[in-house]
């Protein structure tokens, strides 16, 4: 390799990470391969952008998209950032990066050198190439995949009709979509329960636990052993809460012999590393193919979250004769590391797409079985006779809804419509539009002060009020109904800076300690039982004047923290969308950008859309930037 070539490579990437463009560790590709002895310099600079793909959540480099579109392929320059550097196409041109001799470097798809850290793969759509770490867990869990669902269970159907008419109450709806769920993963070794906020994937997870340690106990004659797990420490507390009280909701409609299947249920979930059992300051787990966890059953719970490592560590400590239940919304976000996992698992799911043999065993009447018809395609992919879809919503008001599909379904004209017809602003309606582009931030200043004011409210209740009668949980309630998202972390409209800003409105410094400052938890501390994303207020005691924070704890009731023990804490009048996934708000309200981001698609747009209960606000800065936004889909 000619010193011009590297030091060309190397003065770019400097550039880019200058910039923002690329990360540290894309840009320390280039040592670590002159390290291991590589020296092309286009092997160098692939494996840069290689890298960069990777951090977008992707897990290889479509190389034609590369060669007939560079900036976007790579999202480079990232929008509203100084194009003053060296353009992508310019590296790859100067580079020769197309000249294929860069090749004899990688690993070729089938070949078994495990020499090399990239993988070339040539698919039908066209060559990728690959982080080998990403390419093993894409064939592995592949092959795993592909071995669960090819083991089945034995099962009676009248005697699990007869479960499930316990369990369902009669529906009006002509198709019982968590009867069949239930159905479904009653008789498999893999599956998977999707849908959106409010189609009752706790309700039905719940009887699923019934049908299953029913007939575990009569086949095994011993209690199933259950593990529930979420990727957060927040998704997993809030399971644990949906499960106990859908399980005593339950317990007071079941008959006697059904009654006792309860006691056996485990109920309390922990963190998807904690159920591997995560080995301090490493890449590993206790729990592993030659150590899987001890459970009959592993049920995953916002399962979107899950990146392509963190599945094939789970497949990997999940026993082989263990049945395995991933539950989430296949169109919320994906997860922050690379890969897709729930989405792709999911792809064509509202089509159903079920093989006549799927359908006899989703349904247990002549009636229900014609009613799937339009469900029917004996072509069907393999992996879809494995995902029901819930697909009545409970939860949503109507105009929420509306939004919502309009975004799933890329609907601009929809979304456009409701922008001019729905309230704006007034704080009234279901759903109301707050549009910045040709008014003043005075709006916006007002509903945050409106927003919070039952937050405020409820802190001077509890300052005023006799020791004896102080609720702290009225208080951490009252925050909860009332939040605010945006999509970005950094720039002036992500949450470092709105956080500021409603701080400034609000007459606090969102820096400092004060009585009132809510404080999101950053990192899991185990000392303390806190889980990152766990959300706590700030009050100060008025017999010491001494300042203490609240937190629920996993059994919903309150505990005091001292300030001074936490150490990774963050100011949360705002959270961006990604933090906000497993919660919901009575009141969300979700803030667009002036300017357009890569991470601005109608996933992260849904995703927001979905926490608001009872109303939403969707405050606008730019209604281009917007439905450009909804015309974007994560492709991963």
């Amino acid at each position: 390799m000619s010193h011009e070539a590297l030091s060309y490579l190397r003065t770019v990437a400097d550039e880019w990470f200058e910039h923002q463009w690329i990360r540290a560790v894309d840009r320390a590709m280039i040592d670590f391969l002159l390290r291991s002895g590589e020296t092309h310099p286009a092997m160098l600079a692939l494996a840069m952008l290689t890298s960069h793909q990777a951090g977008r959540g992707l897990t290889s480099l479509k190389l034609d998209e590369l060669k007939n579109s560079p900036e976007r392929c790579l999202a480079l320059p990232p929008s509203g950032r100084p194009y003053t550097v060296t353009s992508p196409t310019e590296l790859l041109n100067q580079l020769n990066v197309f000249d294929t001799s860069w090749q004899s470097s990688v690993t070729l798809q089938g070949k078994d050198s495990q020499s090399s850290p990239l993988v070339l793969v040539s698919q039908h759509e066209g060559e990728r190439l690959y982080l080998r770490r990403y390419w093993y867990c894409e064939q592995y869990n592949s092959a795993n995949l592909e071995r669960r669902m090819e083991t089945s269970f034995k099962v009676d159907d009248n005697a699990l009709n007869k479960t499930l008419d316990a369990l369902f109450d009669a529906d009006d709806a002509p198709l019982n979509w968590q009867r069949m769920a239930c159905a479904n993963a009653a008789r498999s070794g893999f599956s998977v329960i999707t849908g959106g906020p409010g189609t009752g994937k706790t309700y039905t997870v719940v009887r699923l636990l019934v049908v299953l340690q029913q007939q575990f106990q009569q086949t095994h004659g011993r209690a199933l052993r259950i593990k529930l797990a979420a990727p957060t420490g927040k998704a997993a507390a809030r399971l644990s809460e949906s499960i106990n009280q859908a399980l005593s909701e339950l317990n007071d409609k079941l008959p006697a012999e059904l009654k006792a299947l309860l006691a056996n249920i485990q109920v309390e979930a922990s963190t998807v590393h904690k159920l591997l059992g995560v080995i301090a300051h490493s890449r590993r787990y206790r729990h592993h193919d030659k150590n899987p966890i001890r459970a009959d059953l592993i049920v995953i719970d916002e399962a979107s979250m899950l990146d392509i490592e963190m599945m094939t560590a789970l497949l990997q400590a999940t026993p082989a004769d263990a049945q395995l239940v991933l539950l989430g919304d296949k169109d919320q976000l994906a997860s922050v590391e690379a890969g897709a996992v729930l989405g792709n698992l999911c792809e064509g799911a509202e089509n159903g797409r079920y093989w006549s043999s799927t359908i006899d065993s989703l349904t247990h009447t002549p009636e229900q079985r014609a009613l799937l018809t339009e469900y029917y395609d004996e072509q069907g992919p393999k992996r879809l006779q494995h995902v029901v879809m819930l697909r009545q919503t409970r939860r949503f008001e109507q105009a929420i809804a509306e939004v919502a599909n309009a975004i799933n379904r890329q609907d601009t004209q929809t979304l456009a419509r409701l922008m001019s017809t729905q309230a704006e602003g007034s704080g009234h309606g279901t759903v109301n539009w707050l549009m910045l582009e040709n008014d003043t931030e005075s709006r916006f200043d007002a509903l945050i002060k409106n927003g919070f004011s039952q937050y405020l409210s409820a802190l001077k209740t509890w300052r005023n009020a006799p020791p004896e009668q102080r609720d702290a949980a009225a208080v951490l309630h009252a925050y909860g109904a009332f939040q605010l998202l945006t999509g970005l972390r950094n720039g002036p409209w992500g949450a470092h800076a709105l956080n500021r800003y409603v701080a400034d409105v609000l007459g606090v410094d969102s820096e400092r300690w004060y009585e009132g400052r809510p404080v999101m938890v950053t990192k899991n501390d185990y000392g303390l039982r806190l889980n990152n994303g766990d959300i706590g207020v700030t009050f100060r005691m008025p017999e010491t004047g001494q300042l203490r924070v609240a937190f629920f704890d996993v059994n919903g009731k309150v505990k005091w923290v001292l300030p001074s023990r936490l150490n990774h804490v963050e100011t949360v009048y705002v959270m961006t969308v990604h933090k906000s996934q497993g919660s919901e708000f009575a009141h969300a309200v979700l803030v667009s950008p002036q300017h357009d981001s890569p991470v601005l698609t109608k996933e992260l747009l849904y995703t927001g859309v979905t926490r608001a209960k009872k109303q939403l606000t969707l405050v606008v800065s730019r209604k281009s930037v917007l439905l450009d936004a909804v015309s974007k889909k994560i492709n991963r």
